[in-house]
């Protein structure tokens, strides 16, 4: 089998999670190739939610920030599809949490995009820039805003104004998990030593805040 069959096998067996096949053709020589997108084998793992698989690829040492032909890495494609343990795997194996696309979309931007609130709370933990701007000026903030998803607003909000690496926001984010509304979070903020006297004002809606948030 050519060297070309061989990359257009291992990128089938990746998105289809095919561990034995991967390690199998992996020790055959199969190339780290691409599809004619720059779909690289750990993106095709990571978009389809293959744990296992995509752990076999990195200890293999495929690229963790391998480029598809628009700029998107494998954690971009975890993020906007979801996948919480994926995005977690990736950055604890060092990939970048801040990696812009070439819509200069981070993979916080994406999973905001596509409602994932337990990955926007992942990411931030492993220090995602929530100020960061997407090619149409647009922060993470702003999307969830577009997409009236107050859980993530608030989310947002919060994390705008308190380092990720304080206990109070990563005890806040792992623990209480906003899992109502703006109301839940009145209730809960105290777990976490939040103020609530200075919300900014769109996340606070209808309770009449001024101002911006601070710890």
């Amino acid at each position: 089998m050519s060297l070309v069959d061989l990359g257009k096998r291992l990128l089938e067996a990746a998105r289809k999670g095919q561990d034995d096949e991967v390690r199998t053709l992996m020790a055959n020589g199969a190339p780290f190739t691409t599809d004619w997108l720059g779909t690289s084998p750990l993106h095709l793992a990571a978009q389809y939610g293959h744990y296992s698989t995509a752990e076999v690829l990195l200890r293999a040492g495929v690229s963790r920030d391998a480029r598809t032909k628009v700029d998107r890495t494998p954690l971009h494609m975890a993020a906007a599809d979801g996948h919480a343990h994926i995005v977690e795997l990736l950055v604890r194996s060092g990939a970048d949490v801040n990696a812009k696309d070439m819509l200069k979309m981070t993979a916080l931007h994406w999973a905001t995009e596509h409602h994932h609130r337990d990955v926007v709370e992942l990411l931030i933990k492993y220090g995602a820039d929530v100020h960061a701007f997407s090619k149409f000026d647009k922060s993470a903030f702003d999307i969830a805003l577009e997409k009236n998803n107050t859980e993530i607003l608030i989310i947002l909000q919060v994390c705008s104004f308190i380092s990720p690496s304080t206990p109070q926001l990563l005890d806040y984010c792992e623990r209480v998990r906003l899992k109502e509304n703006f109301p839940h979070f009145i209730r809960v903020a105290p777990l976490a030593n939040l103020s609530l006297s200075h919300i900014h004002p769109v996340a606070a809606g209808s309770q009449g805040s001024q101002g911006d948030f601070k710890s």
